[in-house]
């Protein structure tokens, strides 16, 4: 019984020294990130600027598959037409799979801009193919997508990235 006496009367008072001293440094952090407006973080925070991350790759894909660009980036000397335009409508399909997923932070207008952007840039792909024969060379192919591009007074992906600026300030 004298032992179990001696350990409550040693243990007591360090569990205590133990609780305070947690308590002070504890009351002293929260008063110092008070001080500053900072929180103390607990448990995960949300990542910033993913929604603009998500603006930035949307404007990128747009510039990307801007007809120009594209025809410009795309082209290869030596490769024939009907290839290059195979490799341009999978290019843009391919990248709009690649952002599929940066549509949950955009609204559902913007969202339908980009897919129309991208449905007009592989029609407008299509009628300039249309406009080249069988024996025709990816540098044909590629004037004439220059030519129409060089006609066409705002494109899709104009209109598209317009709305992204726009929407991204209203929220930021």
């Amino acid at each position: 019984m004298d032992l179990l006496k001696e350990v409550i009367v040693i243990v007591t008072p360090s569990l205590m020294v133990l609780f305070i001293g947690f308590y002070l440094i504890k009351y002293q952090i929260e008063t110092k990130f008070n001080r500053h407006g900072v929180e103390p973080m607990v448990g995960p925070r949300p990542r910033p600027h993913v929604n603009f991350q998500a603006y930035e790759r949307l404007v990128l894909y747009l510039e990307r598959i801007n007809p120009s660009n594209l025809a410009l980036r795309m082209h290869k000397p030596g490769i024939s037409s009907k290839m290059l335009e195979a490799e341009m409508v999978k290019s843009i399909r391919d990248e709009f799979e690649h952002n599929l997923s940066q549509q949950i932070y955009v609204s559902d207008d913007i969202w339908k801009l980009i897919k129309r952007a991208k449905e007009e840039t592989i029609k407008l792909i299509g009628i300039a193919s249309s406009k080249c024969d069988d024996k025709s060379t990816g540098t044909e192919l590629s004037r004439i997508i220059l030519e129409i591009a060089s006609n066409v007074e705002e494109f899709p992906h104009d209109v598209a990235i317009r709305y992204l600026k726009k929407e991204l300030r209203e929220k930021g």
